[in-house]
């Protein structure tokens, strides 16, 4: 039987295996693939995310990787590449991760919870956004890496202000740089110009161009101070750079903070100021970058340069070809009729002030729809959340029942046997003390002739033999024959016997 049954067993494990081998194989891998592993898949993912995507599959089938890791990169692909297209899938890899065993590593699981972070941004989703980076604070504090924490608190003051909510969510950007500048650290500074630029968004987005100068200069004094005494700072984190990435490091923020001063100082009409950090950032390797032009067209059109702001609109249009329903063509199309507007070409500022507003409200219009199918889809999940609660809330209480019944029964059964069990007990025993008395007046017919006895107990056998011989005469009947009261025969006869006259008479009319 034991041999039939490990053969059984043996058999379902082979099936089994053969079940997840034809799952898992959906793609052959390619001969070229000389490296499975995410590294090499990472380097290509910018510019080749389909083929990033088929080294990651590889790697999966031929064991360099497990199937949540390849889960994890999957998702991380999907989010980083396809101009967005795929991060509802994205988001779902990474909501089914959270429920594994995979979190259960703390480095995976804050891994996870980054993406779910850049993947919510992306969306604009500022729920999701402001639940996942609250989450991200939480697990970091609970892992005493108040850093990450503070990093992540500066994103919530961004989420804050996009709700509306500009004064709470500048404040929590200051108490978080406020922290963050006391101390002389790599990590530390990184996560504080990181909040500078997170406040410099929200400014901008409040329309303060005049209090970003001086956020902007904090971050190149801190990037200066950092050049200067590099040893000062080490503390050996990951992300401080090596020696030969320092200047790299330094140069891409210091870029960035002329950007952000050449378009405050061109709104608040310092032109000078304006072109002179324009200029720092035009001759900086990232201005001559797609991202840096994009970021800096703004500014152009503020100081009236349309022909390179719309140079570079050209150039964006030609990417995006027919993917127009979006916020960056829509912010093109202002800035185009800003443009003609000024060169005097009022049909064709028209025409762009008019197309933007359409796409604006087109925009507007899916955004609400998908809002209100988000929120539908929510409330028929918690609709169904709380079924299975209160299903679950109901089997709770019928077992609760079933098991008070079950207690109560088991009660009456131990009291019911206690019962007969003591019953049981004390007739054995006045079975035995009635063939105790039974036998002791039996010794002789006439108990006045017991020379032993006392008179009390001559008096009680007597009583005995009367309830004996006439079981059905009344207690005070044989009471008053023995010359007893009632009282005193029944006291006597229980002090001698432990049991009553009536129990004894009972038990000879059986």
């Amino acid at each position: 039987m034991k041999q039939l049954l490990f053969a059984l067993l043996i058999s379902v494990a082979v099936m089994m295996e053969s079940c997840t081998m034809n799952t898992t194989m959906n793609r052959e891998p390619h001969l070229s693939d000389t490296l499975y592993t995410a590294k090499a898949a990472m380097k290509i993912y910018d510019y080749n995310p389909t083929r990033a995507l088929l080294i990651i599959d590889s790697a999966e089938i031929v064991g360099n990787m497990s199937r949540d890791r390849a889960s994890f990169y999957r998702a991380k692909i999907f989010t980083m590449s396809f101009e967005g297209m795929h991060l509802d899938s994205a988001q779902k890899i990474c909501l089914s991760l959270m429920n594994s065993d995979y979190v259960k590593n703390a480095d995976n699981e804050e891994s996870v919870l980054d993406l779910l972070i850049s993947i919510t941004r992306r969306k604009q989703d500022f729920e999701q956004w402001l639940k996942w980076s609250t989450e991200k604070v939480d697990f970091c504090r609970k892992n005493n890496n108040e850093v990450e924490a503070l990093r992540t608190e500066a994103e919530i003051g961004v989420i804050l202000a996009y709700l509306g909510h500009q004064d709470e969510g500048l404040q929590k950007l200051n108490d978080v740089i406020a922290e963050l500048d006391k101390t002389r650290k790599f990590n530390e500074m990184d996560a504080c110009i990181i909040a500078l630029r997170r406040k410099v968004d929200v400014l901008q987005q409040c329309g303060m161009f005049d209090k970003i100068i001086p956020v902007a200069k904090k971050i190149i004094d801190k990037l200066d101070d950092y050049e200067q005494h590099p040893d000062d700072y080490h503390d050996g984190t990951f992300r401080e750079p090596d020696a030969d990435k320092l200047s790299d490091y330094c140069g891409f923020y210091r870029v960035k903070a002329y950007a952000y001063l050449a378009r405050a100082y061109a709104e608040t009409d310092d032109i000078p100021n304006s072109r002179y950090y324009l200029n720092l950032f035009e001759n900086s390797r990232y201005g001559k970058t797609f991202d840096g032009r994009m970021m800096i067209s703004m500014t152009w059109c503020k100081l009236g340069d349309y022909d390179k702001m719309l140079a570079i609109y050209d150039e964006v249009e030609n990417y995006l070809k027919d993917d127009t329903i979006n916020e960056t063509y829509s912010t093109i199309l202002l800035n185009r009729s800003i443009a003609a507007n000024a060169r005097g070409q009022h049909d064709k500022a028209y025409d762009y002030i008019k197309r933007h507003a359409e796409l604006s409200q087109l925009i507007s219009n899916q955004l609400h729809e998908s809002k209100i199918n988000e929120y539908a889809a929510r409330y028929r999940a918690q609709e169904q959340e709380m079924e299975l609660q209160r299903q679950t809330l109901l089997n709770r209480m019928q077992n609760i029942i079933i098991i008070i019944m079950f207690v109560i029964l088991l009660v009456i059964l131990f009291f019911y046997n206690s019962s007969v069990f003591q019953k049981k007990k004390l007739t054995e025993k006045n079975s035995a003390l009635v063939k105790f008395i039974d036998d002791k007046t039996k010794q002789s017919q006439v108990v006045e002739n017991l020379k032993d006895e006392t008179e009390d107990e001559k008096r009680l056998l007597e009583a005995c033999r009367l309830l004996r011989e006439h079981p059905d005469m009344k207690v005070a009947d044989v009471a008053k024959k023995v010359k007893l009261t009632p009282q005193r025969l029944q006291k006597l006869f229980r002090e001698r016997y432990s049991m009553s006259l009536t129990e004894y008479r009972l038990s000879h009319k059986k």
